[in-house]
């Protein structure tokens, strides 16, 4: 599993941490706000929903540390592909199987 996260603001205006994960071909997105040290351990990251907006960040921190040699292009692809309609993000383990098997 490959985790990335980046910092940003929400709608309100207040600073949120987004966590992305890639495992297994697909994507998890989680959000929690900004905190401070002491605080951390108290904060539990939620789950969220990828936006058009989110999948153009993380494709910016990704191509960012593609730059310097931290990540594989095939990541930055992956993404160029779900942006375009080429791809999707779902989970390929529960492709093609009903959610009661």
């Amino acid at each position: 599993m490959e985790a990335f996260s980046w910092q940003d603001r929400d709608a309100d205006g207040n600073k949120v941490i987004y966590e992305a994960r890639y495992f297994g071909g697909w994507w998890q997105l989680s959000v929690s706000p900004k905190v401070g040290r002491s605080q951390r351990g108290e904060v539990e990251p939620e789950p969220a929903e990828f936006t058009t907006e989110i999948w153009e960040a993380l494709r910016e921190h990704l191509w960012r540390k593609y730059q310097r040699r931290r990540v594989s292009w095939d990541l930055v692809q992956h993404i160029d592909d779900i942006l375009a309609g080429k791809a999707d993000n779902e989970r390929r383990d529960r492709r093609g199987k009903s959610c009661g098997s």
